[in-house]
């Protein structure tokens, strides 16, 4: 179940509309209704026989006993098993779930997809079910002379001095392996799969078909634009010069924060739709392994904050949005700065899709938006997200960050927990979700993009240990310098003034919660309350007691000198 809805909703993530060139995409080749209802068909038994499972193993145990959860974990266990294995039968489309799903849980706390499934899929990031280096020579000898090969070595004549047969990392949608040009230069080859263009055109055309199922398996929803939305951008994903032309614009874009940040170079005279060759970058660790990071001599907070405000700047300031960033495609680098300190690099690979926020202003009115959040600002929030999601605007704050629970009235001591903690308050159902999707969709804002990369970031950073009250200061600091209609290419400093304010929400933010938290569970135990009671009234408590404990002691240091007056007075 968990699975089935992660699939849907990663079909939904993605539906966002990209950035894309005009009239460059490749087309997809010819169905084959028979494979993509074999693929389906073996899905769904699958999914059937996880549900079945759930359904058995569950039947007469008591929620949340050591008996139910002890049945539950097994099986999700059961079910990551077989969700890895249809991943790696069918590849493609069910690759990229995989991905999603391994990559999502940030913010999600225990509430959202169970670890098992995560631990299980994790490996589709960059280790997915690769090709023979046969079965891929033809596409990468459509691009660049070789030869001969793979049946007769590499020679002098050839573009490649020498390519490994062992991929050094594959995912969705292409393989890439290590290679050597004939000056000497490493590069990465990154392939598509041979068959991957028909596998997708056949599983599109079963999912269309299949339209009425779908609708009855996502509760209602009829998600067929999803499934037409996801078909034309992943059409556009399959055009490794599209990435590359993303790419270069990326690397134009954070020029700046060299040597920091690097976009590896592209040889795109050796590249193709189907063929990307780019500069070999060693020495990467993924951006997901602190023990790693600390090995190669590295802060992992310096890393962590590294990532939060160059993603940061790419939404507030530049208003694209990488579609994928997660651990398979994010890695750090450790890099000499110069005085002999050792400092972090972040390398920012997969640029096949993008976000575009210029659209209806999306970029102005989401840094405004999250300006409102951190200023508890209702009414700019309230105008502003029902630009966003209508009229379901309220699960919008929550959705970016739990800290902005507060921003609206009626806060549940349930919601508070969740906040203190850093997750989505389980007070949001599955059905509340995919309403605000489906709204969010509708209203033609296209934040779904920028809700999906920052899924993928925030897990990132709870990887690291980065801390939410330092996510949230790193986003209003670019949302601050991004609140003018054009902003600067380089973002601007911030003034004195302005850095006093973001201390000062973050501290109230902060403070707000800390205060609240220690009191929500009495209150629920013993009060028997719902809703947090007003800052004010907690705040004030201190001062009450305060100032009645003064009083007392000053009666009980003066009792002797009263005692003495009232026996004179009574007398």
């Amino acid at each position: 179940l968990e699975w089935g809805f992660g699939f849907c909703f990663s079909l939904v993530t993605h539906a966002a509309r990209p950035t894309m060139a005009a009239n460059s995409n490749p087309v997809m080749p010819a169905a084959d209704p028979m494979l993509g209802m074999t693929r389906s068909m073996v899905t769904m038994m699958q999914f059937n026989e996880q549900k079945q499972d759930y359904t058995n193993s569950l039947a007469n145990l008591e929620d949340n006993t050591v008996e139910y959860n002890a049945a539950l974990h097994g099986c999700h266990c059961r079910g990551a098993e077989r969700c890895s294995k249809v991943a790696e039968m069918h590849r493609g489309l069910y690759v990229k779930a995989a991905q999603f799903i391994a990559s999502i849980r940030g913010g999600t706390g225990d509430g959202g997809v169970p670890k098992p499934y995560i631990d299980a899929l994790a490996k589709f990031t960059d280790h997915a079910p690769h090709k023979n280096i046969k079965e891929v020579s033809e596409v990468l000898k459509d691009s660049m002379v070789l030869g001969d090969w793979p049946n007769a070595p590499l020679d002098a004549t050839c573009d490649l001095k020498s390519i490994e047969e062992t991929p050094i990392a594959s995912a969705s949608l292409a393989q890439v392996h290590r290679g050597v040009l004939q000056d000497g230069t490493k590069v990465a080859v990154k392939i598509q799969y041979p068959d991957l263009r028909k596998e997708m055109a056949s599983d599109f055309h079963v999912f269309k078909t299949m339209g009425a199922q779908i609708k009855q398996m996502a509760g209602g929803y009829d998600l067929m634009w999803v499934v037409e939305d996801f078909e034309k951008n992943l059409t556009r994903e399959l055009d490794f010069r599209l990435e590359a032309a993303s790419g270069e614009e990326t690397a134009r874009q954070l020029a700046h924060l060299a040597p920091s940040v690097y976009v590896p170079k592209n040889f795109n005279n050796l590249s193709s739709s189907r063929v990307l060759v780019m500069e070999y970058c060693d020495s990467m660790i993924k951006a997901t392994d602190p023990a790693a990071l600390r090995a190669a001599g590295l802060d992992v907070e310096e890393c962590a904050q590294l990532i939060c405000d160059t993603f940061a700047e790419m939404i507030f300031i530049h208003g694209r949005v990488h579609a994928d960033p997660h651990a398979g495609n994010i890695y750090l680098r450790a890099i000499n700065s110069g005085d002999g300190r050792v400092q972090p690099q972040l390398v920012i690979l997969d640029h096949g899709l993008y976000y575009d926020l210029h659209e209806s202003d999306v970029r102005l009115h989401f840094s405004r938006y999250w300006k409102a959040c951190c200023a508890k600002d209702s009414e700019t929030m309230k105008s502003l997200g029902e630009k966003f999601a209508g009229s379901l605007e309220r699960f919008l704050p929550l959705i970016l960050s739990p800290w902005f629970v507060f921003g609206g009235s009626g806060v549940s001591l349930n919601e508070v927990l969740s906040a203190a903690k850093g997750e989505i308050p389980d007070t949001i159902s599955l059905k509340d979700f995919a309403d605000f999707v489906i709204a969010t969709r509708t209203g033609g804002a296209n934040l779904l993009g920028v809700l999906h990369s920052l899924g993928y970031t925030r897990c990132m950073l709870e990887a690291l240990g980065f801390s939410e009250s330092k996510r949230v200061k790193s986003m209003l600091t670019y949302a601050i310098r991004g609140d003018v209609a054009e902003p600067t290419a380089v973002p601007r400093p911030l003034s004195v003034s302005e850095r006093a304010w973001i201390q000062w929400r973050i501290s109230l933010l902060s403070g707000h919660i800390a205060i609240m938290a220690p009191l929500a569970k009495p209150l629920m135990k013993y009060a028997k309350a719902e809703n947090a009671p007003p800052l004010w009234v907690v705040a004030a408590g201190p001062l009450i007691v305060t100032f009645l404990g003064s009083g007392a002691v000053v009666a009980w240091l003066q009792w002797p000198w009263l005692k003495a007056r009232l026996l004179k007075d009574s007398s």
